[in-house]
């Protein structure tokens, strides 16, 4: 091996081990980002619970138009 092919190798080897970093970050934000999300998914579950629901009223919906 020449000094030219040593340093080729330390370029190809900086490179990926640029790209296993980017890839990383990536993976990273990605975990972060769904994260959020699934806490934000609960949290509309959570406030849709049915004790916020009112209870019905009067006859509506008992009564039903039938045209034939």
């Amino acid at each position: 091996m020449t000094v030219g092919q040593s340093g080729s190798v330390a370029a190809q080897s900086t490179s990926t081990q640029s790209s296993s970093g980017a890839e990383l970050l990536t993976a990273a934000l990605s975990k972060k980002q769904q994260e959020a999300e699934g806490q934000m998914a609960l949290q509309l579950i959570q406030s849709a619970s049915a004790a916020n629901v009112p209870a019905p009223s009067g006859n509506s919906g008992f009564q039903v138009n039938i045209k034939v």
